[in-house]
């Protein structure tokens, strides 16, 4: 235990949290619940489909999708989850698959290859696949049986880090990836194979690609926003089954309205389903956020004054209700959100630390939170 003090394994309150904070929500019922229900009905299903997570900034949407990728690895084996942050200056759509290409675990691609390539299905799917991309079925051997170097040389030509035509020429590879086309395939491809070896093994795969922050789409140029929207769209039609997209983004919703940005086609093909809404949190949801992620970093054996400590529960209604008050001021609709929750209790704790390790204070009342609190203005709108 790193803080015996305050009957704590880990320090609970970070802006960027680690793995550890991936497997708990410590909030939000009805989308812990929503989220179940989506991963549940996508295992029992093997069409491809696509879904809108739609989050005020700052109200913990990379923390859903990451607890989402933890639930697919402990709880939904067969959903093979593919996280990326969508880049902040992409110029193309290549720049999108390079990201996607570095997310992807090609253990579970290897894997797949072996389950594929030794079935009676082979041939078909191999005269399928050197027709359509003779250069991706070369890399994929290589990558499966291709000495060190080769499989080196095939992973960077798949990352587009090799481009040198004698390298390439090597280990039997035309051309380097540089177009568009060439990354539709490429992952329309990887898709196919996962959900291929599900079919042939009987136990149906599914990848659950996950496109963070997706509203950075809006500051590009139009032509580039069509592209990345294009080349999306034409993925998801290359994939009758065994994919889902999630589309993540922060903003403020507004009701029966979807971006501009968001093209036709792929507005289409969300059809009716209801996003994943992120809206600010209720003072009830803040504050099971805190007593649930003070919980998550104890012992079962710890004893302690009551299930909030080191803060008493007066403490922390009175942060609560500091936030709110200051957003009031400020006109802000978008508080309390998790993320300024846990900056407002990370400040009192970090003042109340030392001084309980030195039996100086107790236990966090009201008051001394109020006093920590007082010239701590909320952060910067995004």
């Amino acid at each position: 235990m790193k803080y015996p003090h305050l009957h704590l394994t880990e320090w609970p309150f970070r802006i960027v949290p680690d793995k550890s904070f991936y497997r708990f929500m410590a909030d939000r019922s009805q989308l812990v619940a929503d989220v179940s229900s989506l991963l549940r009905n996508l295992s029992r299903r093997a069409s491809s489909s696509m879904h809108l997570m739609w989050a005020w900034f700052g109200a913990g949407k990379t923390h859903t999708l990451r607890h989402i990728q933890y639930l697919c690895k402990t709880k939904f084996s067969d959903m093979i989850p593919v996280y990326i942050e969508f880049p902040k200056s992409a110029k193309n759509f290549i720049d999108v698959y390079r990201v996607f290409i570095s997310a992807i675990d090609f253990e579970i691609v290897n894997d797949a290859y072996l389950e594929v390539f030794t079935s009676p299905e082979k041939d078909g799917i191999q005269d399928e696949l050197d027709f359509d991309f003779p250069d991706l079925s070369n890399a994929l051997m290589l990558l499966y049986q291709g000495d060190r170097t080769q499989r080196g040389t095939a992973m960077r030509w798949l990352r587009t880090e090799t481009r040198e035509k004698a390298v390439l020429k090597s280990i039997n590879i035309t051309n380097p990836i540089q177009s568009s086309e060439d990354a539709i395939k490429v992952i329309s491809w990887l898709i196919h194979l996962i959900n291929s070896a599900g079919a042939i093994s009987g136990h149906s795969k599914r990848m659950l690609w996950m496109i963070d922050e997706y509203q950075r789409i809006e500051k590009l140029r139009r032509p580039v926003i069509d592209e990345i929207n294009g080349c999306l769209h034409a993925i998801f039609n290359r994939s009758a089954n065994g994919l889902s997209i999630l589309v993540s983004f922060s903003g403020y919703p507004e009701e029966k309205k979807l971006p501009l940005w968001l093209s036709p086609e792929i507005k289409d093909r969300i059809g009716i389903e209801k996003p994943l809404l992120l809206p600010p949190l209720s003072k009830s949801e803040a504050f099971e956020l805190i007593r649930g992620t003070l919980a998550n970093f104890r012992r079962s054996s710890s004893e302690m004054p009551n299930e909030y400590f080191p803060f008493s529960k007066k403490a922390i209604y009175k942060v609560v209700e500091i936030i709110e008050s200051r957003a009031r001021k400020s006109k802000r609709k978008d508080e309390p959100k998790p993320r300024t929750i846990m900056q407002f209790f990370n400040a009192v704790l970090e003042e109340a630390d030392i001084l309980i390790e030195n039996n100086e204070i107790k236990i966090i009342d009201e008051n001394f939170a109020s006093k920590v609190l007082e010239d701590i203005s909320l952060p910067e709108m995004e």
